[in-house]
């Protein structure tokens, strides 16, 4: 069977290798990297690969390079053809035809069409034909989800999932967790620019069982390790509305067995004024650089490494805590440092076993400036270490985990509400298994992990999915449950008005799914339709006013918090040239108030909708998107009783319009204009987003 490189990758350790005899009975290995120009010289797997317009092209050109010509005067063509085949492969319209495997879903690498859960996946074709500059506009079109952002480009951005809280949702960077414990255990998507991004594989429903903690409603795993096996180089910039200036470089080798990429952006922009009043611009800088890559040592052994570096500032505005309590023109902003760094090893023992270890560090650094000579600092490190072991049969997996994690926590500001300065820090060591059956038309799935956590008690997760292939749809279904710890923050407390709670018990979430994928007219029609509940106990309420102090701090909430809702999806791709696409979230998300009754939470919209449309030139494409995100209710503090207030945001439209221009094979023109109709709109309660905004940019390749 097939061998696929698995989530976190193998290392031999202390196990002795495979004698010349297991070797020569075992079947031959393939290596998990192979370069893609040897897996579509045969030219019926580039048919298999790319659209049957395109495929007998590609197929022979490859032939024709392979059958002699030189090398050196057939080198772009052949950079351009696998580029082509590399794109179509994973473009998230070909799932229909060929299987899609995810490395997210499971512990060994799946086609999305055998996993119970719901998924989607955005391709790097899908982000240059989108032509979005940041992570939270793509992510604004995938169902189940609800983007918050303070204000303009680099203000905080929160997602929350299904009904979900912000922290409830885990992201991965190259297999790296990156959620913030120096910022609730949030990851805060302003700090991502899309122009490395290779791929975005998004999981939703109970995802505990296989990444702990903060995977509670999902899991969105970033990827920017090498694609397409192709060495090149590009340089790119654009300007356009409020002074916003922006420069990538990437540049990728690819040997027959190391394949590198080295990348790095630049983001400024004065931004918009985020207050209701006054006209000072909440701007930002920002500067990322990543660097990552794969070397296949032996056709057994393996190494993945990446190193990721953000420097950031972003301003924003006040609260004015004496009148309003709203944002007001201040000259704040906050600095950020974020690290990811990680390796990976992995080695095939035998044709049925493999394992791996996967070393890593997230770093991050955050100094707040509010007009007082003391800043206020949070810094916490988290370092992982993850050891699996996989056992393959043909229809048969077994996954055995091995994690230890450890957080440090530190925290600096000025002495207001009680004394903000300390050190803490807590380690987790899980022990986790999943178990995998898959047939051609049913696969079944059962994950169970414990976690013994020092400062909380011992805590089960686990997950059971299905899914069955029946008259001509795929039918699938999932339930778990989760748990997510409490943040640093919510049991001690934060360095302004905001006191702590050590007595905080970890939330727990049961969460079931069931779900149905469809293709309709030989796959250019393609449905997806899935209903999920999900019931919260023990939620962690972090706005409680205490009269005592007249602060916030954080609770338990007596009762459980329910959410419910339906996700449909609609895609029509008739060719290779055209396509459509359509997603509708409703979302029922409510909790019990103090007395007993049913109220909707904050910043869940009831009704959110996108649609999408593209088509494209032999050098030209135009992308137009449309979202709706409705009604919903948000928190007010006035700085008068009764101190907080239940306010509503109305629904708001957005509309954007892209397009690129091939002037020749190494020159592109791009352009974009984004809230075209100029929308007055808030996502969260006082804070202003911006108007429309226009772009101009420039792509170079080599």
């Amino acid at each position: 069977m097939k061998r696929e490189a698995s989530a976190s990758n193998e290392l031999n350790s202390g196990a002795a290798p495979a004698t010349v005899d297991e070797k020569a009975d075992s079947l031959k290995f393939l290596s998990d990297f192979k370069p893609l120009y040897q897996q579509v010289w045969e030219g019926e797997a580039v048919k298999t690969l790319v659209s049957p317009e395109t495929g007998p092209v590609i197929a022979q050109h490859l032939r024709t390079i392979h059958s002699g010509v030189s090398e050196e005067d057939n080198m772009h063509t052949l950079k351009r053809c696998a580029l082509i085949a590399f794109y179509s492969a994973v473009s998230v319209y070909s799932q229909a035809n060929e299987p899609i495997e995810s490395i997210t879903i499971s512990a060994t690498p799946i086609a999305i069409d055998d996993a119970g859960s719901s998924i989607s996946i955005i391709t790097r074709e899908d982000i240059l034909r989108r032509n979005a500059p940041t992570v939270q506009a793509l992510l604004r079109e995938v169902p189940g989800f609800a983007v918050s952002q303070q204000g303009s480009e680099g203000a905080i951005s929160q997602l929350r999932v299904r009904g979900a809280e912000a922290n409830q949702v885990l992201v991965l960077i190259n297999g790296i967790e990156a959620n913030d414990p120096a910022q609730g255990s949030e990851f805060d998507f302003s700090q991502l620019t899309t122009h490395d991004i290779e791929r975005i594989e998004i999981v939703r429903g109970p995802q505990s069982a296989l990444w702990g903690s903060d995977a509670m409603a999902g899991v969105i795993h970033i990827i920017t390790m090498p694609g397409a096996e192709v060495s090149g180089f590009e340089i790119g910039a654009e300007a356009g509305s409020f002074s916003t200036s922006i420069a990538t470089l990437d540049a990728r080798h690819a040997g027959s067995k190391h394949q590198v990429k080295f990348s790095a952006n630049y983001l400024d922009s004065d931004g918009a004024n985020i207050s209701r009043t006054g006209s000072e611009n909440d701007g930002v800088e920002n500067i990322t650089a990543g660097l990552s890559g794969r070397y296949q040592a032996t056709d057994r052994f393996s190494l993945a490494y990446t190193a990721r570096y953000t420097d950031r500032r972003a301003e924003f505005d006040g609260t004015d805590f004496f009148t309003t309590g709203l944002p007001t023109d201040t000259d704040y902003e906050t600095e950020s440092q974020y690290l990811y760094t990680g390796v990976t090893l992995q080695q095939t023992l035998t044709d049925l076993l493999d394992h791996s270890l996967d070393l890593s560090r997230a770093d991050a650094d955050n100094k707040t400036y509010e007009g007082i000579p003391q800043k206020s600092v949070t810094r916490a490190t988290r370092d992982a270490i993850r050891y699996q072991l996989n056992v393959v049969g043909t229809a048969n997996r077994l996954s055995l985990l091995l994690e230890h994690e450890t957080e440090d926590y530190e925290q600096r500001g000025p002495i207001v509400f009680g004394d903000p300065n300390k050190d803490l820090d807590t380690e987790t060591d899980s022990i986790a298994m999943e178990y995998r059956y898959d047939q051609e038309r049913f696969n079944l799935s059962v994950s169970v992990r414990r976690d013994h956590n020092s400062d909380f008690d011992d805590a089960t997760s686990w997950r059971l999915t299905g899914n069955t292939h029946l008259a001509g749809a795929n039918l699938f279904a999932s339930v778990g449950e989760s748990i997510k710890n409490p943040s640093f923050t919510e049991r001690f407390g934060f360095f302004n008005n905001f006191i702590g709670n050590p007595k905080l018990k970890p939330e727990e979430s049961l969460h079931w799914e069931i779900g149905v994928r469809k293709g309709f007219a030989e796959n250019q029609v393609n449905l997806a339709l899935t209903y999920f509940v999900a019931d919260l106990e023990n939620e962690i309420n972090g706005f409680v006013f205490d009269p005592v102090t007249f602060g916030f701090t954080s609770a338990n909430v007596d009762g459980e918090s329910e959410r419910s809702g339906v996700e449909l999806e609609l895609g029509y791709a008739p060719n290779s040239r055209f396509d459509m696409a359509m997603a509708y979230t409703y979302l029922d998300a409510t909790q019990e108030d103090a007395s007993g009754n049913d109220v909707t939470e904050v910043r869940r919209p009831e009704h959110v909708a996108s649609f999408t449309m593209s088509y494209t030139w032999p050098s030209a494409g135009i992308n137009f998107v449309a979202s709706y995100t409705g009604d919903q209710e948000d928190d007010y503090f006035p700085p008068y009783p009764p101190y907080q207030e239940r306010v509503e945001l109305s629904a708001y439209r957005l509309v954007s319009l892209s397009g690129y221009y091939n002037l020749n094979d190494s020159v592109t023109l791009t352009a974009r204009m984004e809230n075209m109709t100029d929308e007055d709109y808030e996502q969260v309660y006082g804070y202003e987003s911006p108007g429309f905004g226009g772009y101009l940019g420039l792509r170079i390749s080599m």
